[in-house]
């Protein structure tokens, strides 16, 4: 019998397939090592972009405040001394997080904020800025304090006819560019550094190797390596291109991968490039799974095609899905981050809607008083809220730390405010819901339908916030309300503050408070005046809200406290009857915990009774503040006397009254203009009444005419205040009012 051909044919169709299987499978393994590398790359230049746009805005933002800054100066050059730095710049650096702001003078002599005077005429960012050249350094060892590694922010200062007087500079120190840069990437193996166009090394990341931590050059860092000869000039050519591009470098048993992101020029001298650089073992680990799969797939492909494409497709989209959520999803919300936000953006065409920029006011507080764990606990339920908050075809994301951006489609403002309304309101009850200091958001809005430039879109919903930040009155403002003028009167009044207090500028006028039935006088109220060095005066209106907006409230708050204290001293030294000169506290001061202990020691130090300086409390700051009622009996046990003011200018609860124990309660100028009409007049009888009947005094505020002086005689009223009796006056000019009104 003739052996069958059929085992040996078979066995050649087995070999054929199994050929055919191997190359297919060595194709697709090679395939899928091009995918996984190309997509690696693409995560690596957006990890890198993002970088750089953090790294640009902080940079531009410090620039701007020196321009700022450079523009003060400019008004009033002689005033440029150590005192005057001290004073003007000062509060800018704990703001901004510098190590110190100075101003370089022609000859090289320069004076900061901590007080060191030296020579700085060799260093090159001075000589640069003489020339008119603003920049930014490498990084330097600090010769002036502490010694640490600083960059040096410069800005030639011109006075008004345009010459240079001058180089204003800030020492920032290295640190922060470090924890800018040390946002975790590929699960914490990447790392990232910055460089300029020469190779220098501006900053790294903590979780960098050692060697290029220590290295100031990446040349220094890449010539370790024999085989980086040609990588190395790969990246000069880069650099010195002024473009963005990836490569590749050798270090020890790893082969790196890196993306090299351009930054904006500042000058072009001075180009900087974010490097983000990530080891080749982060490919092989995300291909291994797969190619091993795949090489199971040679063996079982016959008995299980079926099973192992199922897997290998599966596999692929599993990576996948880990590429985009490093690249596009916020670690801490996992909701879209920025770099995700802007690519859904861009796809939107020439759709418009409003850019929502939204940031939680004083967040640092939650952070520091009650945990980190706490404040992002916070910042999760704030997302949870934003997400409900979004309808279809609208888009939110995590900034970082606090700040949000969202971008919402509502056909006009009219529809998007009550939207915002409740969203601030509901992100406000969290501070019930957590247990937290209260929450208060702020949004700066911008309307376009421009999506080609969404960073600055972005910044200008930013730049709306700043008028409204710091004074708990309103949770939003548009970007097109800004005030530019308003902004340059508000930024020379904070700057002039300090020096304004030290020399005397602010002045106490007394408005007399009288006897309706006798004319005598039975205290005042000291009321508040900025005299200018050029004779002007500011009326309260216009300074006053802009400092509470900032926090200089609190100061002038404390500074007329203890003027009066003084005043009522000098008067008790002179043998002069004293009369209680009441003092106004503002909503700000309220806020602070330490308020009532701060006020009493101001008043032991001069010995005086408290019942001769009470403190008057506006009626809205009562509805601000949850803690109000606490705060009264605490001034009440301090021995003070407190004045509700304005009570009947829009908020009044008289059944709050009967929870927050005021001893006087000043009845508003809105309230007094009801004389003369019936129902007016019932209503002041019948408040009048429910006041005394609680065992309180009443004085009545703007009281201009006799007849509502004999109105208010019927009422019974204890005291008047108003321009019948007199305006308020200087303290000679209320000196005399005294003499002439003691009764005697």
């Amino acid at each position: 019998m003739k052996k069958s051909k059929l085992p040996k044919q078979a066995l050649i169709i087995l070999s054929i397939a199994l050929v055919l299987v191997i190359s297919t499978v060595m194709w697709s393994s090679a395939q899928i090592t091009q995918d996984t590398e190309e997509e690696v790359q693409s995560t690596l230049r957006d990890v890198a972009t993002q970088n750089a746009l953090i790294v640009q805005q902080e940079l531009r933002e410090n620039f701007n405040l020196l321009y700022s800054l450079a523009d003060a100066i400019s008004v009033s050059p002689d005033a440029v001394n150590a005192k005057s730095i001290a004073a003007q710049l000062g509060s800018f650096v704990s703001t901004y997080e510098f190590k110190r702001i100075g101003f370089v003078s022609p000859d090289g002599q320069v004076i900061s904020t901590d007080g060191y005077v030296q020579d700085l005429s060799s260093r090159d960012f001075f000589k640069d800025g003489m020339q008119g050249l603003p920049g930014i350094t490498n990084t330097l060892q600090d010769r002036l304090g502490t010694p640490e590694p600083i960059n040096v922010f410069s800005i030639p200062v011109y006075d008004q006819s345009d010459s240079i007087i001058g180089v204003l500079f800030a020492t920032y120190r290295n640190q922060h560019f470090e924890e800018i840069l040390g946002v975790q990437s590929f699960n914490n193996q990447g790392f990232s550094c910055l460089v300029n166009q020469d190779g220098d090394l501006i900053a790294t990341s903590s979780n960098a190797p050692a060697s290029l931590q220590e290295a100031d050059r990446m040349s220094d860092y890449l010539t370790q390596d024999a085989r980086n000869d040609q990588p190395l000039q790969d990246l000069h050519t880069l650099l010195q291109s002024s473009s963005s591009n990836g490569g590749y470098f050798y270090g020890g048993s790893q082969k790196y991968y890196y993306y090299a992101a351009a930054m904006d020029n500042l000058r072009s001298d001075r180009q900087w490039f974010a490097l983000t650089i990530v080891p080749d073992q982060v490919l092989s680990s995300r291909s291994a799974p797969i190619l091993f799969q795949v090489r199971l797939l040679i063996l079982l492909i016959i008995v299980i095609a079926g099973v192992g494409t199922f897997a290998f497709v599966h596999s692929i989209r599993t990576r996948r899905r880990q590429l985009y959520r490093l690249a596009y999803v916020d670690p801490l919300t996992n909701g879209d981050n920025f770099a995700c936000f802007k690519e859904k953006l861009s796809h939107r065409g020439g759709d418009s809607g409003f850019y929502v920029a939204l940031d939680l006011q004083d967040f640092k507080l939650i952070n520091n008083t009650c945990g980190v764990a706490k404040g992002d606990e916070t910042l999760l339920e704030v997302w949870k809220i934003l997400q409900t908050g979004t309808h279809l075809g609208e888009f939110s994301a995590h900034i970082n730390a606090d700040r949000f951006i969202l971008f919402l489609r509502d056909n006009d403002r009219c529809t998007l405010e009550p939207r915002l309304e409740c969203l601030c309101q509901d992100i406000s009850n969290l501070s019930t819901k957590l247990n937290i200091p209260k929450l208060f958001p702020l949004c700066g809005i911008y309307e376009t339908a421009d999506h080609k430039e969404i960073e600055q879109n972005y910044g200008k919903a930013v730049q709306a916030i700043y008028p409204i930040k710091g004074k708990r009155t309103r949770h939003y403002a548009f970007y097109d309300e800004l005030d530019i003028k308003q902004l340059s009167e508000d930024r020379l009044m904070e700057d002039v503050f300090e020096d304004a207090l030290k020399n005397g500028e602010f002045q106490l006028w007394y408005q007399p408070k009288v006897d309706p039935v006798t004319g005598n006088i039975l205290g005042a109220e000291a009321l508040i005046r900025w005299k200018r060095p050029d004779g002007t005066m500011l009326s309260p209106g216009k300074f006053i809200p802009l400092f509470e907006k900032n926090g200089n409230i609190t100061t002038l708050d404390e500074y007329v406290f203890r003027t009066v204290c003084a005043q009522q001293q000098r008067w008790l030294q002179a043998g002069a009857k004293l009369y209680p000169i009441s003092v106004n506290i503002s909503r700000v001061s309220l806020y602070y915990s330490n308020v009532v202990d701060k006020y009493r020691e101001i008043l032991n130090s001069f010995r005086l009774d408290p019942k001769y300086v009470p403190l008057e409390i506006t009626e809205s700051a009562t509805i601000d503040n949850s803690d109000i009622s606490s705060l009264i009996e605490q001034f009440h046990e301090a021995g003070f006397t407190l004045l509700l003011d304005d009570f009947g200018s829009g908020y009044s609860s008289l059944s709050s009254l009967n929870v927050m124990h005021f001893d006087t309660i000043k009845l508003d100028k809105s309230l007094i203009d009801y004389i003369g009409d019936r129902n007016g007049e019932k209503l002041l009888l019948h408040i009048t009444q429910l006041l005394q009947s609680f065992g309180m005094t009443i004085t009545a505020e703007g009281v201009e005419t006799s007849d509502q002086v004999e109105f208010l005689k019927n009422l019974h009223c204890d005291d008047i205040q108003g321009y019948y009796f007199s305006k308020p006056l200087p303290v000679n000019e209320f000196e005399d009012f005294v003499r002439k009104h003691t009764g005697l």
